[in-house]
């Protein structure tokens, strides 16, 4: 049997590889600090908002969209910093899921923001794109748009940034975080491209991104935040956390058990190699860097 016929099609396993690697990714922690000092001097500070709106915005709110909430733990952290600056937010957040959805509700609940009104679209970006140009008399602009990860999910990365850059007002900021193309779940993607070629998700990267603003001529800055993943138990046999993380980066399921022996060995020698990892002691470092571009209009 081969790996190309190991397809996740189970959601439920695949958000149980996806848990578990986020559990060792901590990417909250990470995002707590990079939003005190990254976020806040390279974007907040860019996003120009004298109180007064233009046409299909609604008058004195700072407009702010996130495109792919997931469960909102980073959004909050960027709505904090937000609200220390304005007053007055209209928050919409897009998010297919409905369960993403009620846990980010559930954080706002818990919490203390003031001053900000919550709009929660069930929709992907196109959807929402689509419904906001095509059915509205005047399309909504944002002063502040923002995509963490969620671009890996666009059918076209070219019209979908194009679309997002289209949609800031003029003095408003667009914010991109992607995997940096030296991270190593990029990195096995462009090894094992036939491993990946029936994935429903896209192979897109800061590369990507970088080539689309660059192409149409868009300056942009751009900043690498490090990240390391402990992915020890991915190389002990017998560990369900271990089958979990390797089932999560190489999008098969049950892929030690059941991918073709000769191409298990080859991608579990590549992730295990300096390529992807990081020697410390005797764990394995996940190289996971990501990128973030902000574009000010």
């Amino acid at each position: 049997m081969t790996s190309n016929n190991i397809t996740i099609d189970d959601a439920e396993h695949f958000r149980q590889c996806r848990e578990t690697f986020a559990q060792r990714e901590k990417a909250v922690d990470i995002f707590t600090d990079w939003t005190v000092t990254v976020f806040h001097d390279t974007v907040l500070t860019k996003i120009a908002h004298d109180g007064t709106n233009g046409p299909g915005m609604r008058s004195g709110q700072l407009q702010v969209l996130s495109v792919g909430s997931g469960t909102g733990e980073i959004d909050y952290l960027f709505l904090q910093q937000i609200a220390k600056k304005y007053a007055n937010i209209y928050f919409t957040s897009l998010e297919l899921s409905q369960d993403n959805l009620n846990s980010f509700k559930s954080i706002v609940s818990r919490g203390n923001l003031k001053g900000i009104t919550w709009d929660w679209k069930q929709l992907t970006w196109e959807h929402f794109r689509y419904y906001n140009i095509r059915k509205c008399s005047q399309p909504r602009l944002f002063h502040f748009i923002f995509s963490v990860f969620s671009i890996t999910y666009a059918n076209d990365v070219n019209t979908t940034v194009m679309n997002m850059y289209e949609s800031i007002d003029d003095g408003g900021v667009l914010l991109i975080i992607v995997l940096s193309d030296e991270s190593a779940p990029y990195r096995l993607r462009t090894k094992f491209p036939k491993m990946f070629a029936s994935d429903s998700l896209a192979s897109v990267s800061s590369s990507e991104i970088r080539k689309v603003l660059d192409n149409h001529g868009i300056p942009f800055e751009h900043t690498r935040q490090p990240s390391r993943v402990d992915i020890t138990p991915a190389f002990t046999k017998g560990r369900r956390e271990g089958a979990n993380l390797a089932d999560h980066l190489s999008r098969k399921v049950n892929f030690l058990k059941k991918g073709e022996p000769k191409l298990v060995n080859e991608f579990m020698a590549y992730l295990k190699g300096p390529d992807c990892v990081e020697r410390e002691q005797q764990e394995y470092l996940l190289i996971n860097d990501w990128d973030a571009f902000v574009v000010t209009k």
